[in-house]
């Protein structure tokens, strides 16, 4: 055992209780959201409808979306340091959310207004960077201390969270921002982040650790296996353990999907809006509802589907019907007027999107080391976001190639090479499969 189990909280350890599990890492991914729905949605929102510049917006959106294009470092970071008689990850959990509270609080109070984008943008890149932190450090406890039989309904519960979370922040701050004004949206965002800390601050990752620096506990001998500590072997076992050859396979699936989504994400909008006649308001408001649509869907639906199925033959299917589709919509454009028509397009696809990132990212949760969980799931997330960022570059030249037509055939072939490069995956994740699914 890796300790005397702690009597003096009322809840057991995250690692002895899926139901705690399961609450943690949705809520947390929820805290997440929260932000990120504020920062990247709401606040660009508020400041074009007050006379912001289009270069002001964009610098304060380059500024929030930086710390989420560094976040590879933190797992490094994380990896290499730890307070372990508290865990491996929760000391950087609670670290994290107390400076996005804090930061969310310092905000209000700072009250800046629509001309002052240095001090909005300064404020939204120091709360997104720790908002990446706590990104990086519940990947890394869910790679700890999920089973591999939970690990695609842990993963639809983190995507699921963080639609939620998008969605509840986006929804709250933009309705509060005009009639409550930014103080007060500001306010309730950090209240949120704040009920999921209180969470936090009652429960340890196992049994004996202690709940906060000062409080009687001890590192788990498992914490203690598991740690690196030092920056060479860290960098070693983080070389050795992502050029396997099923981590490989599993990268470049994850890759064709993020290129399927850079592709839809700059191309629909165009077929919308320049074919059937869409304002940017309506695609947009298309968006959120299928985002909402398909967090519920994470959470009801897929991550239960995909732990029965098995990850590798359901990240099969995603891409088998991502493929069709594409091609469907494609050989369709006598359709493309029609608004039902572009509505079942948008929800098919961004739901089978998630359902793709969802059984590709238990499939990494399984070829993680223990040591570096951290690092090598945030680089497999990272080659996704390339996908996404080659997907966005893809689009003049498949516009040169064939038009908007050719665009979704470039979404139909990144599904076949997908579904390749998971036809591929062998022994390990086979096998895995098929434990599952007896």
């Amino acid at each position: 055992m890796d300790g005397a189990i702690d009597r003096t909280t009322f809840l057991p350890s995250i690692s002895e209780n899926r139901n705690l599990r399961f609450f943690c890492i949705f809520i947390m991914y929820v805290a997440q959201g929260v932000p990120i729905g504020l920062f990247f949605f709401a606040i660009p929102a508020w400041l074009a409808a007050n006379g912001a510049s289009a270069l002001e917006i964009g610098g304060f959106v380059s500024a929030t979306a930086l710390p989420w294009s560094l976040k590879f470092v933190n797992g490094f970071i994380m990896d290499r340091f730890a307070y372990l008689p508290m865990g491996r990850r929760r000391a950087w959990l609670i670290g994290a959310q107390l400076i996005m509270v804090s930061g969310l609080l310092g905000l209000a109070i700072a009250n800046p207004s629509v001309t002052e984008i240095a001090l909005l943008s300064a404020f939204s890149f120091t709360i997104n960077a720790a908002t990446t932190f706590q990104d990086v450090a519940i990947d890394g406890l869910a790679v700890d201390l999920v089973p591999d039989s939970e690990r695609a309904r842990a993963n639809g519960l983190m995507f699921g969270g963080q639609a939620v979370g998008i969605a509840a922040g986006t929804a709250v701050t933009g309705y509060c921002i005009p009639i409550y004004g930014f103080p007060t949206a500001v306010l309730g965002t950090a209240a949120m982040v704040a009920f999921v800390l209180v969470v936090i601050l009652m429960v340890r990752e196992r049994p004996g650790e202690r709940l906060l620096p000062w409080t009687p506990g001890t590192a788990s001998q498992t914490s203690l296996a598991r740690h690196v500590g030092k920056w060479i072997p860290l960098f070693k076992n983080a070389w050795s353990a992502m050029l396997t050859r099923e981590s490989i396979l599993v990268a470049m699936a994850l890759f064709m999907s993020g290129l399927a989504y850079g592709i839809y994400i700059g191309g629909m909008p165009l077929i919308a809006t320049n074919v059937a006649g869409w304002t940017d308001a309506e695609f947009s408001g298309l968006s959120a509802t299928a985002s909402l649509i398909t967090g519920f869907l994470c959470i009801v639906v897929f991550g239960i589907s995909i732990d029965r199925v098995g990850p590798r033959r359901a990240a099969m299917l995603g891409f088998a019907a991502t493929m069709v589709l594409a091609l469907g919509m494609a050989a369709s454009q006598s359709q493309w007027t029609n608004p039902s028509f572009i509505r079942g397009f948008a929800i098919g696809f961004l739901s089978l999107n998630y359902f793709l990132i969802i059984c590709l990212a238990a499939s990494a949760m399984r070829l993680c080391s223990v040591k570096v969980a951290a690092t090598q799931f945030t680089l497999y997330m990272a080659i996704s976001n390339f996908g996404i960022s080659f997907g966005g570059i893809a689009l003049g030249p498949l516009e040169n190639i064939g038009g908007y037509p050719a665009m979704l055939v470039g979404i139909a072939l990144s599904g076949i090479v997908g579904g390749i490069f998971v036809f591929l995956m062998s022994r390990v994740l086979i096998h895995a499969d098929q434990v599952l699914a007896e």
